[in-house]
């Protein structure tokens, strides 16, 4: 490398912002409070205090409890980097966007097994308004997260994404826990895990079309290794 063109790069890397990463975990977190507010519009607007009525009150309370519970550490685990400047490990991520909605099931079977009243409650309901309100109010947080975090994986963006899809669409189902009086097995599979799947489905496309790093004008990274190692 010639001075000169030592000297254009090193002027380019100076004049090219870069946040760090304590500011970008703050903006990350910035959209808690936001997607907190829609979340509470969307509960309201669909009279959640009288709609989530009929279940006993440590029921009600347990399983909204358990469910912020596991949101939370979701999303603490899809968001927090940990002490690798590259992020989580895959296996680490896709843990969450697996575990996510198998542990949330299990949850709330195993107090249908403990209280199988509640199982007899509107047992016909499918789950479909369930499903669309989670989807609603997880899509806004998962779409920030994304913005914020566009360019910015460069080894696994696809499992980045799939697991903040999982754990927004945790964090979306405390809202629609707290709403919905309905425990029945299959209304629990199609309203509030088959959203999460969704959103982690979603986060993956989002993952790889906006949070993956790529060179500007040269191929991208599996393409770069790849002809690196021939």
């Amino acid at each position: 490398m010639t001075p000169d063109i030592k000297a254009r790069v090193l002027d380019a890397a100076r004049a090219t912002p870069s946040a760090t990463r304590t500011s970008s975990l703050a903006f990350s977190w910035l959209v808690l409070p936001s997607s907190v507010i829609v979340a509470v519009a969307l509960f309201f607007a669909f009279d959640g205090v009288r709609h989530g009525q009929g279940r006993p009150i440590w029921f009600y309370l347990a399983s909204s409890i358990g469910w912020a519970a596991v949101a939370s550490l979701s999303m603490w685990g899809a968001l927090v980097r940990g002490t690798s400047a590259i992020g989580r490990p895959r296996t680490w991520l896709l843990s969450i966007a697996i575990g996510t909605p198998a542990v949330l099931f299990a949850m709330m079977f195993g107090l249908a097994v403990v209280y199988p009243e509640v199982t007899a409650l509107h047992p016909e309901r499918l789950g479909l308004k369930c499903l669309g309100l989670t989807v609603a109010a997880a899509a806004f947080p998962l779409l920030a997260l994304a913005l914020l975090r566009r360019g910015s994986d460069p080894v696994h963006p696809v499992a980045t994404g799939a697991a903040l899809g999982a754990a927004c669409g945790a964090s979306a189902g405390v809202m629609v826990e707290m709403w919905c009086p309905v425990a029945a097995p299959r209304h629990v599979v199609v309203g509030h895990v088959a959203p999460m799947i969704i959103m982690a489905l979603l986060g993956a496309v989002l993952g790889a079309r906006l949070m993956a790093m790529r060179p500007r004008g040269g191929p991208r990274p599996e393409r770069a290794t790849a002809t690196t190692r021939s």
